[in-house]
Protein backbone atom coordinates (compact mmCIF):
# COMPACT_ATOMS: atom_id res chain seq x y z
CA UNK A 1 0.00 0.00 0.00
CA UNK A 2 1.16 3.37 -0.81
CA UNK A 3 2.49 5.75 2.14
CA UNK A 4 -0.68 7.50 4.03
CA UNK A 5 1.38 10.93 4.09
CA UNK A 6 1.74 10.48 0.17
CA UNK A 7 -2.03 9.44 -0.54
CA UNK A 8 -3.16 12.62 1.88
CA UNK A 9 -1.24 15.03 -0.07
CA UNK A 10 -2.35 13.21 -3.43
CA UNK A 11 -5.68 14.25 -2.11
CA UNK A 12 -5.16 17.64 -1.09
CA UNK A 13 -4.29 18.35 -4.37
CA UNK A 14 -6.93 16.38 -6.55
CA UNK A 15 -9.50 18.90 -4.71
CA UNK A 16 -7.10 22.17 -5.08
CA UNK A 17 -8.74 22.76 -8.26
CA UNK A 18 -6.54 25.15 -10.76
CA UNK A 19 -7.20 28.36 -12.29
CA UNK A 20 -9.04 27.61 -15.95
CA UNK A 21 -8.75 28.97 -19.71
CA UNK A 22 -11.60 31.17 -18.65
CA UNK A 23 -12.29 33.58 -15.88
CA UNK A 24 -14.15 32.11 -13.05
CA UNK A 25 -13.50 28.56 -14.84
CA UNK A 26 -11.57 26.01 -12.92
CA UNK A 27 -10.08 22.68 -13.18
CA UNK A 28 -10.97 19.41 -11.45
CA UNK A 29 -8.01 17.23 -11.79
CA UNK A 30 -8.56 13.51 -13.01
CA UNK A 31 -7.99 10.95 -9.79
CA UNK A 32 -4.98 9.28 -10.71
CA UNK A 33 -5.50 5.68 -11.01
CA UNK A 34 -9.11 6.38 -11.27
CA UNK A 35 -11.59 4.03 -13.36
CA UNK A 36 -14.95 4.12 -14.18
CA UNK A 37 -17.25 7.13 -12.45
CA UNK A 38 -16.06 9.87 -10.52
CA UNK A 39 -16.52 9.53 -6.59
CA UNK A 40 -19.55 12.50 -5.60
CA UNK A 41 -17.61 13.66 -2.78
CA UNK A 42 -14.46 14.36 -5.00
CA UNK A 43 -16.86 16.56 -6.96
CA UNK A 44 -18.41 18.43 -4.23
CA UNK A 45 -15.15 18.84 -3.05
CA UNK A 46 -13.96 20.57 -6.09
CA UNK A 47 -17.09 22.38 -6.66
CA UNK A 48 -16.55 23.91 -2.93
CA UNK A 49 -13.00 24.87 -3.96
CA UNK A 50 -13.64 26.79 -7.18
CA UNK A 51 -16.42 28.34 -5.55
CA UNK A 52 -14.39 29.78 -2.61
CA UNK A 53 -11.42 30.70 -5.03
CA UNK A 54 -13.73 33.56 -5.67
CA UNK A 55 -14.73 34.81 -2.39
CA UNK A 56 -12.68 37.19 0.21
CA UNK A 57 -10.89 34.93 2.69
CA UNK A 58 -12.81 36.26 5.63
CA UNK A 59 -15.88 34.19 4.77
CA UNK A 60 -15.71 30.63 4.83
CA UNK A 61 -18.61 28.72 3.32
CA UNK A 62 -20.81 27.76 5.75
CA UNK A 63 -23.54 25.68 3.25
CA UNK A 64 -23.89 23.87 -0.04
CA UNK A 65 -26.74 22.79 -1.68
CA UNK A 66 -25.93 20.19 -4.63
CA UNK A 67 -27.51 17.94 -7.60
CA UNK A 68 -25.89 15.09 -9.08
CA UNK A 69 -27.35 15.15 -13.12
CA UNK A 70 -25.22 13.07 -15.13
CA UNK A 71 -22.19 10.50 -13.94
CA UNK A 72 -19.15 11.94 -14.11
CA UNK A 73 -16.32 9.96 -15.96
CA UNK A 74 -12.48 9.44 -14.43
CA UNK A 75 -11.51 9.69 -18.36
CA UNK A 76 -11.65 13.71 -18.53
CA UNK A 77 -10.75 16.22 -16.21
CA UNK A 78 -13.72 18.45 -14.85
CA UNK A 79 -14.92 22.26 -16.09
CA UNK A 80 -16.08 24.54 -13.07
CA UNK A 81 -17.52 27.52 -13.75
CA UNK A 82 -18.45 29.61 -11.02
CA UNK A 83 -21.67 32.90 -10.91
CA UNK A 84 -21.24 35.26 -8.63
CA UNK A 85 -24.50 35.91 -7.61
CA UNK A 86 -24.79 37.76 -4.51
CA UNK A 87 -22.04 39.62 -2.81
CA UNK A 88 -23.59 41.27 0.72
CA UNK A 89 -21.80 43.11 3.48
CA UNK A 90 -21.74 39.40 5.13
CA UNK A 91 -22.06 37.04 2.97
CA UNK A 92 -21.25 35.98 -0.92
CA UNK A 93 -23.48 33.38 -2.76
CA UNK A 94 -22.13 31.64 -5.38
CA UNK A 95 -23.14 29.29 -8.31
CA UNK A 96 -21.11 26.18 -9.19
CA UNK A 97 -21.94 24.18 -12.32
CA UNK A 98 -19.58 20.98 -13.28
CA UNK A 99 -19.35 20.28 -16.87
CA UNK A 100 -17.46 17.16 -18.53
CA UNK A 101 -17.22 16.98 -22.51
CA UNK A 102 -19.53 20.20 -22.64
CA UNK A 103 -22.50 18.43 -20.71
CA UNK A 104 -23.38 19.53 -17.17
CA UNK A 105 -23.17 16.44 -14.44
CA UNK A 106 -23.34 18.55 -11.43
CA UNK A 107 -24.34 21.75 -10.14
CA UNK A 108 -23.99 23.64 -6.86
CA UNK A 109 -25.13 26.58 -4.95
CA UNK A 110 -23.03 27.52 -1.76
CA UNK A 111 -22.87 30.31 0.82
CA UNK A 112 -20.10 32.38 2.60
CA UNK A 113 -20.68 34.41 5.71
CA UNK A 114 -18.37 37.12 7.56
CA UNK A 115 -18.12 35.56 10.87
CA UNK A 116 -20.41 37.02 13.71
CA UNK A 117 -21.29 36.48 17.48
CA UNK A 118 -24.67 35.64 18.14
CA UNK A 119 -27.06 32.47 20.02
CA UNK A 120 -25.00 29.24 20.59
CA UNK A 121 -26.27 25.80 21.47
CA UNK A 122 -26.66 22.48 19.55
CA UNK A 123 -26.53 19.24 19.54
CA UNK A 124 -24.91 16.77 22.02
CA UNK A 125 -22.24 14.23 20.67
CA UNK A 126 -23.50 9.84 20.81
CA UNK A 127 -22.06 8.59 23.49
CA UNK A 128 -19.50 5.95 21.64
CA UNK A 129 -16.34 4.44 22.38
CA UNK A 130 -13.32 6.55 21.53
CA UNK A 131 -10.92 5.47 18.26
CA UNK A 132 -8.18 4.03 20.08
CA UNK A 133 -10.19 1.56 21.60
CA UNK A 134 -11.58 0.34 18.15
CA UNK A 135 -10.34 -1.46 15.51
CA UNK A 136 -9.80 -0.15 11.81
CA UNK A 137 -12.56 -1.03 8.97
CA UNK A 138 -9.28 -2.72 7.01
CA UNK A 139 -8.02 -4.92 9.96
CA UNK A 140 -11.61 -5.82 10.67
CA UNK A 141 -12.14 -7.15 7.07
CA UNK A 142 -8.74 -9.00 7.09
CA UNK A 143 -9.48 -10.65 10.72
CA UNK A 144 -13.20 -11.81 10.25
CA UNK A 145 -15.46 -13.14 7.62
CA UNK A 146 -17.53 -10.06 7.69
CA UNK A 147 -20.33 -10.40 4.67
CA UNK A 148 -19.58 -6.73 3.36
CA UNK A 149 -20.68 -5.83 -0.25
CA UNK A 150 -18.48 -4.27 -3.08
CA UNK A 151 -18.51 -0.68 -2.22
CA UNK A 152 -17.62 -0.97 1.77
CA UNK A 153 -14.99 -3.41 0.93
CA UNK A 154 -13.47 -1.56 -2.07
CA UNK A 155 -12.90 1.53 1.00
CA UNK A 156 -11.49 -0.95 3.27
CA UNK A 157 -9.30 -2.24 0.76
CA UNK A 158 -8.24 0.03 -1.33
CA UNK A 159 -4.97 2.64 -0.78
CA UNK A 160 -6.81 5.55 0.83
CA UNK A 161 -5.32 8.46 3.07
CA UNK A 162 -8.69 8.14 5.10
CA UNK A 163 -8.57 5.85 7.91
CA UNK A 164 -12.41 4.44 9.18
CA UNK A 165 -13.09 2.99 12.65
CA UNK A 166 -16.51 2.34 12.77
CA UNK A 167 -19.33 1.76 15.92
CA UNK A 168 -20.56 -1.36 16.84
CA UNK A 169 -21.01 -5.34 16.71
CA UNK A 170 -18.75 -5.31 13.19
CA UNK A 171 -15.81 -4.91 15.95
CA UNK A 172 -16.65 -8.37 16.93
CA UNK A 173 -17.04 -9.25 13.48
CA UNK A 174 -20.69 -9.53 13.30
CA UNK A 175 -23.11 -7.91 10.88
CA UNK A 176 -26.61 -8.51 11.02
CA UNK A 177 -28.73 -9.03 7.81
CA UNK A 178 -31.67 -6.75 9.27
CA UNK A 179 -30.03 -3.56 11.07
CA UNK A 180 -31.57 -0.23 12.41
CA UNK A 181 -30.76 2.48 10.27
CA UNK A 182 -28.16 4.82 11.81
CA UNK A 183 -24.56 3.98 12.49
CA UNK A 184 -21.15 5.94 13.97
CA UNK A 185 -17.63 6.06 12.50
CA UNK A 186 -14.77 7.75 13.54
CA UNK A 187 -12.71 9.09 10.52
CA UNK A 188 -9.14 11.13 9.62
CA UNK A 189 -7.32 11.96 7.33
CA UNK A 190 -3.41 10.95 7.20
CA UNK A 191 -2.09 9.78 10.41
CA UNK A 192 -2.64 11.94 12.87
CA UNK A 193 -2.19 15.72 13.26
CA UNK A 194 -2.80 18.71 11.67
CA UNK A 195 -2.54 18.95 7.69
CA UNK A 196 -1.12 21.98 7.30
CA UNK A 197 -3.99 23.73 5.25
CA UNK A 198 -6.24 25.97 5.18
CA UNK A 199 -10.19 26.21 6.11
CA UNK A 200 -11.01 26.28 2.44
CA UNK A 201 -9.22 22.95 1.83
CA UNK A 202 -10.39 21.52 4.87
CA UNK A 203 -14.06 22.21 4.53
CA UNK A 204 -13.44 20.52 0.80
CA UNK A 205 -11.58 17.88 2.32
CA UNK A 206 -14.91 17.20 4.62
CA UNK A 207 -17.38 17.67 1.79
CA UNK A 208 -15.07 14.73 0.34
CA UNK A 209 -16.13 12.55 3.14
CA UNK A 210 -19.57 13.62 3.97
CA UNK A 211 -20.35 11.77 0.88
CA UNK A 212 -19.02 8.37 2.61
CA UNK A 213 -21.35 5.82 3.91
CA UNK A 214 -24.02 8.26 4.08
CA UNK A 215 -26.75 6.82 1.92
CA UNK A 216 -25.88 3.13 3.02
CA UNK A 217 -27.17 4.08 6.61
CA UNK A 218 -30.77 3.89 4.44
CA UNK A 219 -29.99 0.34 3.59
CA UNK A 220 -29.29 -0.77 6.50
CA UNK A 221 -32.90 -2.15 7.62
CA UNK A 222 -33.46 -3.28 5.00
CA UNK A 223 -30.67 -5.79 4.95
CA UNK A 224 -28.65 -4.44 1.48
CA UNK A 225 -25.86 -2.77 1.31
CA UNK A 226 -24.98 -0.42 -1.94
CA UNK A 227 -23.23 -1.74 -4.88
CA UNK A 228 -24.61 -4.98 -3.78
CA UNK A 229 -26.68 -7.69 -6.23
CA UNK A 230 -29.78 -6.66 -6.86
CA UNK A 231 -29.93 -2.99 -6.07
CA UNK A 232 -28.92 0.65 -8.04
CA UNK A 233 -27.86 3.49 -6.03
CA UNK A 234 -27.24 7.11 -6.84
CA UNK A 235 -26.64 10.25 -5.70
CA UNK A 236 -29.22 12.76 -6.63
CA UNK A 237 -28.54 15.46 -4.57
CA UNK A 238 -26.39 16.57 -1.53
CA UNK A 239 -26.60 19.03 1.24
CA UNK A 240 -23.94 20.37 3.72
CA UNK A 241 -23.87 22.75 6.56
CA UNK A 242 -20.38 23.89 8.14
CA UNK A 243 -20.99 25.50 11.47
CA UNK A 244 -17.24 25.39 13.03
CA UNK A 245 -13.99 25.47 11.47
CA UNK A 246 -12.59 21.62 11.16
CA UNK A 247 -9.32 20.01 11.55
CA UNK A 248 -9.80 16.74 9.22
CA UNK A 249 -5.96 15.72 10.33
CA UNK A 250 -7.74 14.60 13.61
CA UNK A 251 -10.34 12.28 14.46
CA UNK A 252 -14.19 12.87 13.81
CA UNK A 253 -17.07 10.99 14.51
CA UNK A 254 -19.59 10.71 11.24
CA UNK A 255 -23.07 9.95 12.91
CA UNK A 256 -25.81 8.76 10.30
CA UNK A 257 -29.30 7.77 10.43
CA UNK A 258 -31.89 7.17 7.82
CA UNK A 259 -35.23 8.48 8.51
CA UNK A 260 -37.30 7.52 5.38
CA UNK A 261 -36.86 4.84 2.28
CA UNK A 262 -39.65 4.64 -0.36
CA UNK A 263 -40.54 4.92 -3.99
CA UNK A 264 -37.17 3.79 -5.01
CA UNK A 265 -35.52 6.64 -3.25
CA UNK A 266 -33.58 6.77 0.22
CA UNK A 267 -33.06 10.00 2.58
CA UNK A 268 -29.71 10.03 5.36
CA UNK A 269 -28.69 12.47 7.43
CA UNK A 270 -25.33 13.18 9.20
CA UNK A 271 -23.24 15.06 11.60
CA UNK A 272 -19.80 15.15 12.44
CA UNK A 273 -17.84 15.68 15.67
CA UNK A 274 -14.51 17.08 16.92
CA UNK A 275 -13.60 14.75 19.47
CA UNK A 276 -13.91 17.56 22.11
CA UNK A 277 -18.14 17.28 21.53
CA UNK A 278 -17.96 20.07 19.15
CA UNK A 279 -20.50 19.50 16.10
CA UNK A 280 -18.40 20.66 13.42
CA UNK A 281 -21.28 19.89 10.68
CA UNK A 282 -24.40 18.73 8.64
CA UNK A 283 -24.98 16.63 5.93
CA UNK A 284 -28.65 15.31 3.82
CA UNK A 285 -28.62 13.64 1.34
CA UNK A 286 -31.07 12.08 -1.24
CA UNK A 287 -29.96 8.99 -3.27
CA UNK A 288 -31.51 6.85 -5.82
CA UNK A 289 -32.41 3.34 -4.22
CA UNK A 290 -33.59 1.30 -6.70
CA UNK A 291 -34.47 -2.95 -7.04
CA UNK A 292 -32.71 -4.44 -9.92
CA UNK A 293 -35.49 -6.26 -12.67
CA UNK A 294 -34.87 -9.94 -12.71
CA UNK A 295 -32.90 -10.55 -16.16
Amino acid sequence: MPDVAWLTQALIRLLDVTPGEEKDHFTGARKPGGVGRVFGGQVVGQALMAAARTVPEDRPAHSLHCYFMRPGSEDHEIDFAVEADMEGRAFSNRRVVARQQGKPIFNMIASFHRRERGPEHQSAMPQVPPPEDLRSLRELLATYDIPAGPALRAIATQPSPIEFRPVGPIQSGQLDEMRAPHAECWMRIGTGGPLGVGQPLQRALLAFMSDLFLLGTAYRPHGLQIAGPGVISASIDHSLWLHNDVECGDWLLYATDSPFAGDGRGFARGHFFARDGRLLASVAQEGLMRLREPG
